[in-house]
């Protein structure tokens, strides 16, 4: 059904290139621990993990410095201590720290490969498929089992311990398709253009926690401006970049690179990928209505960049 509606519109989704680079086979796909179960394995092993380095941090850092930066030198249990605002910080600055982290070794594993500049390289040199018999560095296989264990686990804390919002429906939605992605991803071997789709993504929750934090701290003035690079790189990146070159390029380029040239038939991957890339399209834009809903409080409440989805903060 996809594949139908878009094909009509291939010449136009395409792009054109006087001079196409003509790239040889690629050998079978790589794997980090030496197959796709073990990789699997050590994904599940990271989703283990990060709820016990969260507690850690928690206790040592976060809290602590949060209560010194919010309320001065007081001690946990003092009466000036709001629980629902430590809880907060705890949740926003965990976050802060695991998507900087992420942008960082993204940009590390992806800023000097072909494909990184150009998204012909997300397929050029896949034969057969699937999986795609394309080589990904071991960094950018290393990348997405950390990036996998981290949206499982993220699951399993939107569900029982994290503050609940009014998308909380939405946010399980994104969490669990996110996390169906890169399994499935990996499986046919998209990491290429996965570890981009995990960059854009990545890249403006920084500025969103870091908003949060000034704000849960009384940094109303820092809150502000970090608020509106939040918003600017939300729209360049979740609203332009991603539906105009990312998904353009999955609608397109694996029908005009790899299916056509070498016969493949892409059914059912290419519905099933383009489909959940679709769905994070309309969380973007449900959540870009949000935000916007955020702006206007804001400027109504003299600059108080709140946010829409908690009762209060």
């Amino acid at each position: 059904m996809l594949l139908r509606l878009v094909e009509p519109y291939l010449p136009i989704l395409a792009k054109k290139y006087a001079d196409d680079p003509v790239v040889p086979d690629e050998p079978d796909q790589t794997f980090l621990l030496g197959s796709r179960w073990a990789d699997y394995g050590l994904a599940l092993a990271f989703a283990i993990a990060f709820p016990i380095l969260r507690a850690i941090l928690k206790r040592a850092v976060f809290e602590p410095f949060g209560i010194r930066i919010i309320y001065g030198n007081v001690k946990k249990n003092d009466a000036k201590v709001d629980p629902e605002r430590m809880r907060k910080w705890n949740e926003s600055f965990w976050k802060l720290c695991c998507f900087s982290s992420f942008t960082t070794m993204a940009l590390l594993v992806s800023h000097t490969e072909k494909w990184f500049w150009d998204t012909r390289y997300y397929w050029l040199g896949c034969s057969h498929f699937p999986p795609c018999n394309m080589i990904v560095s071991k960094g950018v296989l290393l990348f997405y089992c950390i990036e996998t264990g981290f949206y499982l686990q993220s699951i399993h804390f939107l569900m029982f311990h994290e503050v609940r919002r009014k998308d909380w429906l939405e946010s399980m939605i994104h969490h669990i398709v996110t996390a169906g992605l890169l399994c499935y991803s990996y499986y046919v071997n998209f990491a290429r253009v996965g570890v981009l789709i995990m960059l854009l993504h990545d890249v403006n929750d920084i500025f969103m926690e870091a908003a949060k934090l000034a704000r849960y701290c009384h940094r109303q003035a820092a809150a502000i401006v970090l608020f509106f690079i939040f918003l600017a790189s939300w729209i360049a990146t979740r609203l332009v970049y991603f539906p105009l070159v990312i998904i353009r390029s999955c609608l397109s380029d694996p029908i005009t690179l790899i299916a056509r040239p070498y016969n493949i038939n892409p059914m059912p991957h290419y519905a099933i990928f383009n489909g959940l890339l679709l769905v994070l399209l309309v969380l973007h834009m449900y959540w870009t209505y949000l935000i916007l809903v955020v702006l206007v409080t804001g400027l109504r409440r003299g600059g108080d960049q709140g946010d829409i989805r908690e009762k209060e903060d």
